[in-house]
């Protein structure tokens, strides 16, 4: 099926799709685990051998220019390469759809910490600061991009969406794992039922859910950083 397919004229968001597009983005996915730990180790050399980055902004700094670099570059060339138009994909049905999946979802995730606050009466906590815009904007618009644009679009070509929904959700919880791993929370977060894997997977399948009914990366990413935003309240 085309995850696009269904907005405008056929084929209105996809430009001489080529076939492979699924091959193409898993190949990309397996390069961006590798690149990604090498970006970790990156960092760890850098932090030994000149001191940077010594301060919470320049990591975000830098992770920045590496998912830059790493995600949001090479995932472009597989949504050129699937013939999925960015406009349209991040249009999809309408600003009304965007909201009604994006917030209603984020909301619906965030419940939770809401409910909590109130009846604890307890204080919502934000420190301003660039860490927060990464944990916030950047990651969202990142991640929804190559998950849910990129890969989960490209697996939708050639799959039903249900298996190339949870295809996607299993490869985006895969590229969590270089970063748990040193930061020392590989088996925690694995092992650990909430918090950890298992609601890294079950989110990403209800991003891909998300943008599935809004057929809108937006929609994916306006609930991707409400869920991202109560996480840190």
């Amino acid at each position: 099926m085309q995850l696009w397919s269904n907005i405008g004229a056929s084929r209105a968001t996809t430009a001489n799709p080529k076939s492979g597009g699924a091959t193409v983005a898993l190949g990309y996915v397996a390069t961006l685990y590798l690149a990604w730990i090498g970006a970790w180790l990156l960092l760890s050399l850098l932090s030994k051998q000149v001191g940077w980055p010594g301060t919470s902004d320049a990591r975000v700094l830098y992770w920045t220019l590496m998912k830059v670099m790493l995600w949001i570059i090479p995932a472009t060339y597989v949504l050129r390469y699937c013939g999925i138009r960015l406009r349209e994909a991040f249009r999809g049905n309408g600003i009304r759809s965007i909201l009604l999946w994006g917030v209603g979802a984020g909301v619906l995730i965030g419940a939770e910490v809401i409910i909590r606050h109130w009846v604890g009466q307890q204080p919502y906590t934000l420190t301003p600061g660039w860490p927060l815009v990464s944990t916030v904007l950047i990651s969202p618009v990142v991640e929804e991009y190559v998950f849910r644009g990129a890969v989960l679009g490209a697996l939708a070509q050639e799959y039903r969406f249900g298996w190339a929904n949870l295809i996607s959700s299993v490869l985006f919880l895969g590229a969590h794992l270089p970063g748990w791993y040193f930061a020392g929370t590989l088996v925690e977060n694995l092992t650990q039922p909430i918090g950890g894997a298992l609601s890294i997977f079950i989110l990403g399948l209800i991003f891909g859910y998300v943008v599935f009914r809004s057929r809108s990366i937006t929609a994916g990413i306006v609930a991707h950083a409400l869920n991202n935003l109560f996480s840190v309240l």
